[in-house]
């Protein structure tokens, strides 16, 4: 594809910085004419080379125009005055210093954009002088040059072209000055195109339209950039580029020998987290690293590097020059027009070929014939670009030091008519157009200093503007206009307020090449000094170039382009050559398919287009504890709160798909940024590639919670690598309380971990946790700074007044969708839920034990049967599993966690039976009506059938809820026996019942509810099957399930809560097996539940006639003289802590302490118990351990 700025079809060759690997062979800092030669020769040695540019991609077409689009590029920097305001990387970066001024170009190709074009090579004397390194003087420069000539192409103004006024004007001053002036004058090289065709990169350039706005940025495409030279080559030969990224300092790091490039990427929205954008920088690593950020830049960068503790001369910031610069204007010229103000966009004069404006320079006076090499300088005609043009002739008004000519009154009145005309009539008429502007480059005595001040740069240069050099210039300047008739006007600094100081467009020095760090900064290679005296101050940082005008030892006397990049040219071979690296010499003929680098491999297919994204950025802080590794996130804040161990991160958010973000459950954001934790690392940690951010991700191990998640892959200066994974949890602890939708919302969970196998430190390694908070004033900043964008259709011609308005409503509504989004996930927890009939997550399941499960058939005594089941494992047990009500041995053995009870006895050995009994729900008969007696029976027959397989006299059994008061009932009147010991869980003899069952029970609800809908058997996993079914439904979504914490949209849990009270906390149960409880859980019949609200409201064991017959001390001697064990989850809402309680205190009475033990769980609930998600750990080791004691201590089953 090639380049034609009137079709629009701008390339785009910059990466955005999530993009950015963190390691590069080599890193460029900068992108103008010396990090322009740097970038591309590297690349073309195919080493891996990375660009790094304070200010962004453009090309032509793209530049601003007038002083609307131009002056939000504006940036001012005066230190002195405590002033930084405009843009941080606008285009045009204006340094307000002490006396000395400057105006540098920021942007994808640097200063280049915004220059004169003059490409000339510093005179011999000149390059003879001293102050160059004896390398430099013996070897010349003149090859050297002509590689930039090779690439730049300067030409000069084509004589068949058509005349400039401004480009005569100044020959007819030469020839008025003498022969000594007019014999100097010519036309200069430029570097600007004057035929259509290929540069020597490969881009294509269209011929000038002299339009003159060469100071504000060229839309025609005819000038020679390095962007579309340099850069463009650079970027062909597989340089990755990467602008809004300001260098502030570089750390070499000893332990990896690399250096850390330390960089503030200035994406819109993060300027505004102003002290975490000043003290978290990103970072990248290299082997080499190329300082082009411009002189003013690249001097910063070494001075802050310096005081951050680099080794580098003391000399850094020294022998500023502005290289001689002065601008003045010659205002009102009676000798004629000059044509000398820059084209605007709609030009109403639509010029005649006489009438051009020109490229900015065209003509020079070359005084570079002085024996004396400090008395020679430059002179050049200038023109001043459309975007200023509305304030010249204010300025000129106001700018004293004004050399009047005489003009007698015709003349004057003249002279006022053409300023009158200008004022009304625009600058393209009258005095404005008659008016010229001088730009001379001549030699100070580069005695400027740059140094930072509050850390910003700060420009001193004392007297510089007034030297009788200056002087003597200003008046010849000043004859030459007055002999035109017009007003001689200094340039703006040149006032008594300024100091008479000057400004400059070709800042050179401040890291300047020498012998050694006594005199220099660099050496002749570029290569930065580590000291300024002793027998060490010749040694220099061997990966650490400057290679831009800030090497440049003192004034040239000329425009200083050509030479600092033929001296860039000088310092990237002999770095090659260093490291025996080639420079391919492949000369380009083709032009450059920007879809794709030619000479580099291929790079991964840019993703299609989406509808839009978003991204915002996000600064949260808190405390990290290392020396505690808790599990606990609070106990690791508060250690971390002790020692003054804080972190922080300073993170961008960017989702380049909506769409995808908020409707895939796998589409995740990516992550940019920095993590700050002196506990990890003195230096910022960089968040790397592969880090993502999930919004609202269902967490699997928690029920009815979403979770922001941040997976952060982190680096640190040192090579290390860190797992941070953050997440914020969102559930209903939330509920009608926005006090804790805003802790929900803004508290970060982080856990820290070894990214990688060091040292003894393995992989995965929980290094420490801690807990973030977003504060309101960065959560403020963080609202005001979101942003949203919309890819419009490209095949879809809008008017172009509408487009702009289609752009915003198209981007507002993609903000819109993410806002509403992000509201209703939030609105699901906050308000109460709609009941939500269960769903199948099938492929939420677990590998249960690969022990061979088989069932059968089993009668029991009074005519009824029995499930079977065996999972025979190993000679250990056996042990008898029986559930409870209303569920069946799934309980279990549940696939819907990682590890069940029967796979975690089964691993360990174990010959496993449990039975499905009357009440199971998947038995027939469990539709009728049932009393608890008739279970027993079930009971009997289940452990009957465990002996009988195992020919064991006696077995272990675990038996919950109801099947453990069916169990004590048959064992208590001598139906039941075989029974060496058991573990009863929740209740047992004693059934008491929790708070809310107690009001129930009292209250008679579940009768109510019989009589009223006329149910008989309530079922608990209902589906939407009928009016009266979903009557219940609606009534039920007014029944309390606990606490806020345990409220959830489940009919299975308001029904079962309706029957048993709240069966789990809610914390222990997965996603999975919440949204699957209808497998789990059946209905209960009237009798049923009838009976055990009655044993509830007596608190003991009875029949069906309401009798106490069972729980008698005699009973309990001749039948419950054995281990019993039992547990119970303290926050149980069925049966109160009380019921084993009274059950374990009764048989100690009866029978002594020796054979009975009790443990309370704490944070689990009923059913949890068995098959919470962390069950596993918690309570299945112990049930095993107290299994196996009794086992062994009495000779139960095998050990029989």
């Amino acid at each position: 594809m090639s380049f034609i700025p009137e079709q629009g079809n701008y390339p785009r060759i910059g990466l955005s910085v999530p993009k950015m690997k963190s390691f590069y062979e080599v890193v460029v800092v900068g992108s103008g004419y010396g990090a322009g030669v740097a970038a591309c020769r590297m690349a073309r040695t195919g080493h891996s080379v990375a660009v790094l540019e304070k200010g962004i991609e453009r090309w032509p077409g793209e530049f601003p125009e007038d002083i609307t689009d131009a002056s939000p590029e504006v940036h001012i920097s005066a230190p002195d005055q405590n002033v930084e305001m405009g843009k941080g990387n606008g285009l045009y970066h204006l340094y307000v210093g002490d006396e000395q001024n400057a105006f540098v170009g920021e942007g994808l190709g640097g200063t280049s954009h915004l220059n004169a074009n003059v490409a000339l090579r510093m005179d011999d004397l000149t390059e003879r002088m001293n102050i160059w390194p004896p390398e430099i003087k013996a070897e010349g420069l003149s090859k050297y040059y002509d590689r930039a000539e090779q690439m730049l192409r300067p030409n000069k103004y084509p004589e068949d072209w058509p005349p400039l006024k401004k480009l005569s004007t100044l020959e007819r001053q030469a020839n008025q000055l003498g022969p000594d002036y007019s014999n100097r004058f010519g036309r200069a090289p430029i570097t600007v195109t004057f035929d259509n065709g290929l540069n020597a990169a490969g881009v294509y350039q269209n011929a000038s339209t002299l339009t003159g706005n060469d100071c504000t940025g060229i839309n025609d495409g005819s000038k020679t950039t390095t962007l579309v030279t340099y850069i463009a080559d650079a970027w062909n030969h597989g340089a990755e580029i990467f602008c809004s990224c300001e260098v502030t300092y570089v750390k070499y790091i000893e332990s990896t020998k690399k250096w850390a490039v330390f960089f503030r990427w200035l994406q819109p929205g993060r300027q505004d987290f102003s002290e975490e954008f000043a003290t978290q920088p990103f970072f990248v690593l290299a082997n080499t690293v190329f300082l082009g950020a411009g002189t003013l830049g690249s001097s910063e960068i070494i001075t802050r590097s310096k005081a951050i503790g680099l080794p580098v001369s003391d000399n850094a910031g020294k022998w500023y020059s502005g290289n001689g610069d002065i601008l003045a204007f010659g205002y009102n010229l009676s000798a004629g027009e000059c044509n000398a103000i820059g084209v605007g966009p709609n030009d109403p004069k639509k010029r005649p070929v006489t009438e051009q404006v020109g490229p900015c320079i065209t003509g020079i006076i070359d005084m570079r014939n002085n024996p004396e090499v400090l008395n020679r300088y430059v002179i050049e005609e200038g023109v001043a670009p459309f975007a200023v043009s509305a304030f010249l002739q204010t300025l000129f008004n106001l700018t004293p030091h004004k050399v009047r000519p005489y003009r007698n009154p015709v003349e004057e009145i003249a002279a006022k008519a053409r300023e009158i005309q200008s004022r009304f009539g625009g600058p393209f008429v009258g005095a404005l157009n008659r008016t010229m502007m001088y730009l001379i480059m001549s030699h100070d005595d580069n005695q400027g200093i740059l140094t930072l001040e509050n850390d910003k740069l700060r420009i001193a240069f004392e007297g510089v503007g007034d030297t009788s050099r200056v002087r003597d210039l200003h008046e010849m300047l000043a004859q030459m206009t007055v002999q035109n008739g017009g007003e001689f006007v200094p340039g703006p600094f040149y006032t008594p307020i300024a100091c008479n100081g000057l400004i400059t467009v070709h800042s050179i020095g401040g890291c300047v090449m020498g012998t050694d760090g006594s005199n220099g900064v660099t050496n002749h290679k570029g290569q930065v000094f580590k000291n300024s005296d002793g027998k060490k101050k010749t040694e220099v940082h061997t990966g650490l170039y400057v290679v831009d005008g800030a090497v440049i030892p003192a004034a040239l006397g000329v425009n200083p382009f050509l030479t600092i990049t033929a001296v860039a040219e000088r310092t990237v071979e002999f770095a090659a050559k260093d490291r025996g690296w080639v420079i391919s010499p492949r000369r380009i003929t083709q032009a450059i398919n920007f879809k794709a680098p030619a000479y580099a491999p291929p790079r991964p297919l840019q993703p299609i287009p989406s509808q839009g994204g978003i991204a915002f950025s996000e600064v949260m802080k808190g405390y990290f504890g290392t020396d505690l590794l808790s599990e606990d996130y609070r106990t690791a804040e508060c250690q971390g709160r002790s020692s003054s161990s804080t972190m922080e991160f300073f993170l961008t958010i960017i989702a380049y798909d909506l769409r995808a973000l908020v409707l895939l459950d796998d589409h995740s954001a990516d992550i940019v940024g920095t993590v700050s934790c002196r506990a990890l690392s003195a230096d910022p940690l960089l968040v790397c590639s592969g880090s993502r951010f999930r919004l609202f991700s269902r967490d699997l191990n928690h029920v009815s919670t979403e979770n922001l998640a941040y997976d952060l892959n982190l680096l640190a200066t040192d090579g290390s690598k860190y797992k941070f994974e953050g997440h914020k949890i969102v559930d209903s602890r939330t509920l009608l309380n926005p006090a804790l939708v805003w802790k929900a919302t803004t508290t970060l969970y982080v856990t820290v971990s070894a990214g990688e196998d060091k040292g003894h430190v393995k992989a995965g390694t929980v290094l420490g946790r801690g807990i973030l908070h977003l504060g309101v004033s960065d959560f403020i900043k963080e609202l005001t700074r979101f942003a949203a964008w919309a890819n419009l259709p490209e095949n879809v011609t809008i008017p172009t007044g509408l487009a702009t308005l289609r752009q915003q409503l198209a981007s507002f509504q993609i903000g819109a969708q993410f806002v509403i989004y992000f509201a209703r996930h939030v609105a699901e927890h906050f308000l109460p839920p709609m009941l939500q009939y269960p769903g199948s997550n099938k492929d939420m399941t677990y590998a249960t034990t690969s022990t061979t499960h088989e069932q059968w058939y089993a009668p029991t005594q009074d005519g009824g049967s029995i499930r079977m089941h065996r999972w025979n494992a190993g000679r250990k047990g056996p042990i008898l599993l029986v559930p409870g009500a209303s569920v069946t041995f799934d309980i279990f053995a549940t696939n819907l966690i990682p590890t069940n009870f029967v796979t975690f006895l089964t691993d360990h050995g174990y010959d496993v039976f449990s039975v499905d009994h009357r009440l199971s729900p998947t038995i027939r008969a469990s539709m009728g009506q049932i009393a608890m007696e008739s279970v027993r029976f079930d009971v009997e027959a289940a452990v009957s059938e465990t002996r009988r397989c195992t020919g064991c006299t006696n077995i272990s059994a675990v038996v919950h809820c109801a099947g453990s008061i069916a169990t004590f009932i048959g064992l208590l009147d001598g139906t039941i026996s075989g029974v060496g010991h058991i573990v009863a869980s929740q209740v047992a003899m004693h059934p008491i019942a929790a708070s809310v069952n107690w009001v129930k029970a009292h209250l008679h609800l579940a009768p109510i509810v019989n009589r009223v809908f006329g149910v008989d058997y309530l079922e608990v996993n209902s589906t939407p099957r009928g009016l009266k079914q979903l009557a219940i439904d609606q009534v039920l979504r007014l029944y309390p399930v606990g606490q806020f914490s345990e409220v959830c949209g489940s009919t299975v849990c308001h029904r079962s809560s309706l029957c048993f009270g709240l069966l789990w906390h809610h914390d222990n149960l997965n996603d999975a097996l919440h949204s699957n409880l209808d497998k789990l859980i059946g209905g209960v019949n009237m009798t049923t539940l009838r009976q055990l609200i009655d044993m509830t409201i007596k608190n003991e064991l009875l029949n069906v006639r309401r009798e106490k017959v069972y729980v008698t001390p005699n009973n309990a001697r001749k039948h419950l003289n054995f281990p019993i064990s039992f547990i119970h989850g303290d926050k149980n809402q069925t049966y109160d802590l009380k019921s084993t309680d009274a059950d374990y205190s009764f048989l100690r009475d009866v029978n002594g302490p020796d054979r009975y033990r009790r443990k309370v769980f704490q944070e689990y609930g009923h059913l949890d118990t068995w098959f919470g998600v962390q069950a596993s750990k918690d309570i299945y080791p112990w049930v095993l351990e107290d299994i196996e004691y009794w086992a062994g201590k009495n000779k139960i089953g095998y050990l029989t």
